[in-house]
C-alpha cells in the first residue's frame, strides 16, 4: 500500500511566526486627522500583551494613500509625520516580526488620475463608481508596465528605507481574470485570439500575474535574500505556475465576514500542495473588515485557531486600527487568549507537516477559485457546491486528504476523488488510469464519469451512458447486501442523477409515478416513489467506485445523512486501511501532522481534534462558534506503521493510554474543550 503523503518541503522549512496580526488601516481623504493619538511605546508593548510575534503595517491602502514620506506618491493629508517607520521601530524593538502591506490594483487615488490604467468590462465600463455611488473597486490593470513599474519603485523604496521582514501585496488577482482594456485588445490581436473567450482572457491574465509576482519576489530577493514575499488570494487554478512569487501563500477567511467555516480547511488542503508554507487568516470583527466597535468572544478565537494550526499553517488574526493609531486594549486581551494558547503549542506546530492518505482533484481555466461551484453568503452567489460537499463530506468521515490539479501528484495518495463537476480531459482520464494500475483507487460522482464522448473514460467499470434521468428527485434503491446498515428505503436523490446501463450495481436509481410539474403534481412535493429502473445508480470494482448522482453537490446542498453513510460504506471498501479513526462527532474535524526529528525532540505524529461546536442561531445571523460543548471519551485509532513508544497531550504533557500494535494505535482522549493534540513519538 502506498505511504501516507508528508511533503519533505514542511518539513524542511525557516522557522516560522505563528502569532501575526493584520493590521488594516485604509482611511480614505474625508478622515481629517491620522495618527494623532500613536504612541510607539504603547503600541508595541499592546502587540507584546496580545502575544503577537508578527505583524502587517500599512505602507500604501486601497485609497492610495502612503503612511511613510514617499517621493512618487501622496501622503495621507491627515498624516504628519511617518507612521510606518514608527511601527517598524516600535516592533523591531520588540522581537516581532514586521511587513510592509502595499495594495496593487485596489487604489482609488490613481484610479481617478490614471483612467488609462483601469481594468474594462464586457460591457465598457469601468469599475469607477458612478457618481451617486460610494466607491469600492476600482481595478487597475497589470498590462500598464508604467503601473507595475510603480508598484516596483515603491516596493524598492520602502524595502531600502526600513527594517523589514518582507512586502506583503494585496489585491494583485485581476479583478473578474479579465480585462478589455486597449492595451489587453491589443495584445489578443495581436496574438489572432478572441477576447471574448474566458479561456484566453484567464491564460492571458495569468501571465500577467506571474509576471508581476516574479518580479516582485526577484526585486525584493535582490535586496534581502531571506525577505518573505506575500501575495493575497492566491488559491485559484494555476497556482502551481504563480508560486515563484510566493514565500508563503495567504488565505484569506474571515469565517464570520462572508467565508464561512468550510472555506479556509478547502482552500488550505490546495494551498499547503506546493512545498511552500501557508498562513490562515480569521479575524477579531464580529463581522469582516472595518467592523469598528465589533469585537469576538475570546471563546471564538479559542475554537477558531486550532483548526487553523491542525491543517499545518500558521495564523495572521485580521485588526483595523482606529484613524487615530492608537491599538484597542480590548482587542488585544481578547487576542492574547486564543495566541496565549498557540504560544504554549508552538513546540508542536514548527515544521509540521499534514499527514494525507487521499486527494481531491480540481480542473478548471487559470485564476478560477477552486471551490467556484459553491454556495456562499445569501445564496445570491448560487453555484454547485461539488468541491465544498467533498470537503464536508471527507472532513465528517475522518479521511485526511489534500486537494490537488490532477498530474504527477496523483501517485502521492491512496485514493483520488472526483467530484461532480470536474472535466475529465484525455490527458487526466491517462492519468488516473495509470494510478489504478499502480494500485490507487478512485471515487468519482456524476459528471466526473464522462468523457468529451459522454461515455465513461474508464472501461474497467462496464457502464454505459444513457443521458440525464428526466426526473428530479429521482431515488436511490440500494442493494442491502452491500448496505446491511442502512435501512431498505427509497431514498430521494433530490438534484438528480444521470443515467448508467451496466456495471456491477451496488444501487439503482428508483423513478417517480411522474415528473411534477403543471400538468402533472400531486401534494405537496415531488411524485411518490413507483418502480425501481434498469439504471445504475452506484456501482465498483477493486479500483473505482462510481456515483450516477452528484454526491457532493448535494451534499453540501442539503446534507442528507444517506449520501454520508453511503458514501462511509464505499470508502470502508475501497480504503479499509484508514489513517485516522475516531468515534468523535461529525461537527469535530480530526487531523494528522508530522514532526522529523531533531536536537529538541523524536519523531513524532500530531492528531488535532477541534471541537467545533456551531451556536444554535437566528436566520439572520451568521454561523459563528463561541460555546463549545464538551467532549468526553475521544477514542483515537491511527493507522500508524512505525512503532509508537509514547502518546501524551500537548502541551500539558498529561500521559495517554496506549494500546495496539503497529497499523492500529489506540488512545483515548479524556476532555477536549477546543481542541486537543495527542503526541505520538515514535520508539
Amino acid at each position: 500500500m502506498q505511504h501516507p503523503w508528508i511533503d519533505p518541503a514542511f518539513l524542511n522549512q525557516p522557522p516560522r511566526r505563528f502569532r501575526k496580526i493584520h493590521l488594516d488601516f485604509h482611511n480614505s481623504q474625508h478622515v481629517p486627522r491620522i495618527g494623532d493619538r500613536f504612541d510607539a511605546d504603547e503600541f508595541g508593548d499592546t502587540l507584546l500583551a496580545g502575544n503577537v510575534d508578527a505583524i502587517v503595517v500599512f505602507a500604501k491602502d486601497m485609497h492610495g494613500y502612503f503612511y511613510y514620506p514617499t517621493a512618487s506618491g501622496p501622503l495621507h493629508p491627515g498624516l504628519d509625520f511617518d507612521l510606518m517607520g514608527a511601527q517598524i521601530a516600535a516592533c523591531r524593538a520588540r522581537n516581532i516580526k514586521v511587513y510592509a502591506y502595499y495594495c496593487v490594483t485596489w487604489d482609488n487615488y490613481l484610479a481617478e488620475r490614471h483612467p488609462e490604467w483601469l481594468v474594462w468590462k464586457r460591457d465598457r465600463t469601468t469599475y469607477l463608481p458612478k457618481f451617486n455611488e460610494t466607491p469600492s473597486w476600482t481595478a487597475l490593470c497589470l498590462s500598464n508596465e508604467d503601473f507595475v513599474q510603480q508598484v516596483l519603485t515603491h516596493t524598492h523604496e520602502f524595502l531600502t528605507k526600513y527594517d523589514l521582514d518582507g512586502p506583503w501585496y494585496d489585491m494583485p488577482f485581476p479583478i473578474g481574470g479579465e480585462c478589455f482594456c486597449p492595451r489587453c485588445l491589443a495584445h489578443f490581436h495581436a496574438a489572432g485570439l478572441d477576447p471574448l473567450d474566458v479561456t484566453n482572457q484567464r491564460q492571458h491574465k495569468q501571465q500577467l500575474l506571474t509576471s508581476f509576482m516574479r518580479r516582485c519576489h526577484e526585486l525584493a530577493h535582490r535586496i534581502r535574500p531571506d525577505y518573505q514575499v506575500d501575495q493575497n488570494n492566491q488559491t485559484c487554478i494555476g497556482l502551481g505556475e504563480r508560486i515563484v512569487g510566493l514565500d508563503n501563500v495567504d488565505i484569506e477567511a474571515l469565517p464570520t465576514g462572508g467565508w464561512g467555516y468550510l472555506y479556509y480547511p478547502t482552500n488550505v488542503r490546495y494551498a499547503r500542495t506546493f512545498g511552500q508554507s501557508v498562513v490562515g487568516m480569521t479575524g477579531r470583527f464580529h463581522r469582516s473588515w472595518a467592523d469598528f466597535g465589533g469585537l469576538k468572544h475570546p471563546n471564538q478565537l479559542l475554537s477558531e485557531l486550532p483548526g487553523i494550526v491542525a491543517h499545518g499553517a500558521q495564523i495572521s488574526i485580521g485588526d483595523q486600527a482606529p484613524p487615530h493609531g492608537r491599538l484597542d486594549p480590548a482587542v488585544y486581551q481578547t487576542i492574547s487568549i486564543g495566541y496565549g494558547y498557540i504560544k504554549a503549542i508552538e513546540p508542536w506546530l514548527q515544521r509540521a507537516a499534514p499527514v494525507t492518505e487521499a486527494a481531491i482533484v480540481v480542473s478548471d481555466t487559470a485564476l478560477t477559485d477552486i471551490g467556484d461551484r459553491m454556495v456562499i453568503g445569501d445564496g445570491r452567489n448560487e453555484r454547485e457546491g461539488a468541491v465544498y460537499g467533498a470537503v464536508k463530506l471527507l472532513t465528517e468521515l475522518q479521511v485526511q486528504f489534500d486537494i490537488i490539479e490532477g498530474g504527477e501528484t496523483l501517485n502521492r495518495y491512496r485514493m483520488v476523488i472526483l467530484p461532480d463537476g470536474l472535466t475529465v480531459e484525455p490527458a487526466l482520464a491517462h492519468q488516473l488510469k495509470q494510478y489504478m494500475a499502480n494500485g490507487g483507487v478512485v471515487v468519482a460522482s456524476h459528471h466526473a464519469l464522462r468523457s468529451a464522448h459522454d461515455q465513461c473514460w474508464y472501461d474497467g467499470l462496464g457502464i454505459t451512458y444513457a443521458g440525464e434521468s428526466p426526473f428530479a428527485p429521482a431515488f436511490l434503491c440500494l442493494d442491502q447486501a452491500h448496505f446491511v446498515d442502512i435501512p431498505a428505503y427509497e431514498y430521494a436523490l433530490y438534484y438528480g442523477t444521470a443515467q448508467w446501463r451496466g456495471g456491477h450495481a451496488l444501487a439503482r436509481v428508483g423513478e417517480p409515478l411522474f415528473q411534477r410539474n403543471a400538468q402533472h403534481y400531486t401534494s405537496h412535493a415531488q411524485s411518490p416513489f413507483d418502480r425501481v429502473s434498469e439504471y445504475t445508480a452506484i456501482t465498483a470494482n477493486q479500483h473505482m467506485a462510481a456515483f450516477a448522482f452528484p454526491v457532493f453537490s448535494s451534499y453540501f446542498k442539503c446534507g442528507y445523512w444517506v449520501y454520508r453513510e453511503v458514501m462511509r460504506q464505499v470508502l470502508q471498501t475501497l480504503l479499509p486501511q484508514r489513517l485516522v479513526r475516531s468515534n468523535a462527532p461529525l461537527s469535530s474535524e480530526i487531523s494528522l501532522t508530522y514532526q522529523a526529528a531533531d536536537a529538541a525532540h523524536p519523531a513524532r505524529y500530531m492528531v488535532h481534534v477541534v471541537n467545533f461546536s456551531p451556536n444554535r442561531r437566528a436566520t439572520p445571523h451568521m454561523e459563528y462558534l463561541e460555546d463549545p460543548i464538551p467532549l468526553h471519551t475521544i477514542s483515537v485509532t491511527v493507522g500508524l506503521h512505525e512503532p509508537i513508544r509514547r502518546a501524551y497531550l500537548a502541551p500539558s504533557g498529561e500521559a495517554l493510554a496506549l494500546t495496539g500494535s503497529t497499523g492500529a494505535w489506540h488512545v483515548t482522549i479524556p476532555t477536549i474543550t477546543y481542541g486537543a493534540i495527542v503526541v505520538l513519538e515514535i520508539a
